[in-house]
């Protein structure tokens, strides 16, 4: 048995092991960037959401057809007219876009308007302030459409986050958790087909989204009143298209995963950027325009969208059917790819 170390030699033990240890965390890129980058890139991005600046002011819906003579009389360059198609409006309105609808009627000019929102109210008074001394009359009205409240948004948003969880880790780090242990060459010494292997482990998955999604909105629907008013099948499609994307894009993510570390840096690269930047908490419009084209077409947002058009504005097969096609294309590409480069050992 040896005899206890001296005071210097335990000083230099000790040096030596928080040397390893500190060797050990600074070669691993992905540890690395976990501890240093990620929460910069995190605070970067809800800075951008929240902290650019904002014009001042507020921004409401016109008709192509009144534009111009709005525009001829609500000269305050505080007063932003956006001009949209009627369906595009009442979107627009709904999902809170816009304070209200303004347009030129028999007695001045009407405007639609939540006098009860403090958005209402500032575009109530800016619009009577260029309007001031002049011969037309303001005429407020409540809004045939507006935003619901913050449950109504969060849930279709909420389901969709889960769907992609449920499936990027229940898929894509569950397959890399079996190569990692070794069972997926085992599995494939069995005369079942690789394929149906693959399909094994997603149609478990597929099981259990269902329950997982049920309880959420059904949740939501008893504690807050979340109410679906579109089309429940149409529904349940957009959500099953959503399973489908992120199905393949966990095969893919999975298909080359050797080492556990990569296998938790690829699922969280995957999944909080897109949490962050893809309106589930707050809408995805925050962020700067140039960032819009890239975001817009992100699966998560897509499908958080198009629950949302669904369960808050009703929107019809006509509306859903392109969104459910993209969301089919990402799942369809994503998965044939990862299929191609799969790596059983």
């Amino acid at each position: 048995m040896s005899g206890r170390l001296s005071g210097k030699a335990r000083a230099r033990a000790l040096y030596l092991f928080t040397k390893a240890h500190l060797l050990e965390f600074f070669r691993e890129p992905g540890v690395v960037f976990w501890a240093f980058g990620f929460p910069l890139l995190l605070s970067w991005a809800l800075g951008l959401a929240f902290l650019s600046p904002k014009p001042l002011g507020t921004e409401l819906v016109v008709s192509q057809a009144d534009s111009a003579a709005v525009r001829q009389v609500v000269t305050d360059p505080s007063v932003r007219l956006r001009v949209l198609s009627e369906e595009a409006a009442m979107r627009a309105l709904r999902r809170g876009e816009v304070a209200g609808r303004i347009a030129t009627g028999p007695d001045g000019i009407r405007l639609e308007v939540d006098t009860a929102s403090q958005d209402g109210v500032m575009a109530r008074l800016l619009v009577e302030r260029t309007l001031a001394g002049a011969a037309n009359r303001v005429k407020v009205e409540a809004p045939v459409a507006s935003a619901g409240n913050y449950a109504d948004f969060l849930f279709p948003g909420m389901l969709a986050l889960g769907l992609m969880n449920g499936c990027l880790w229940g898929i894509g780090f569950g397959l890399m958790d079996l190569r990692l242990r070794k069972l997926l060459r085992l599995f494939a010494a069995t005369p079942l087909s690789r394929v149906d292997i693959l399909l094994s482990v997603v149609l478990a998955r597929m099981v259990i989204l269902p329950l997982e999604s049920g309880l959420l909105w059904g949740f939501g629907m008893v504690v807050f009143g979340v109410h679906l008013h579109g089309n429940v099948f149409l529904f349940v499609l957009a959500a099953a298209s959503g399973a489908v994307a992120f199905s393949g894009i966990g095969v893919l993510a999975a298909s080359r995963v050797g080492h556990n570390q990569a296998a938790y840096g690829i699922m969280n690269a995957l999944t909080i950027p897109m949490t962050i930047v893809s309106g589930i908490f707050f809408s995805w419009t925050r962020f700067p325009s140039w960032l819009h084209p890239v975001v817009e077409w992100l699966p998560l947002t897509v499908l958080a969208d198009l629950l949302r058009s669904i369960s808050s504005e009703g929107a019809g097969l006509a509306h859903a059917l392109p969104r459910v096609l993209v969301l089919l294309a990402w799942g369809l590409l994503a998965g044939s790819v990862g299929l191609r480069l799969f790596r059983w050992r």
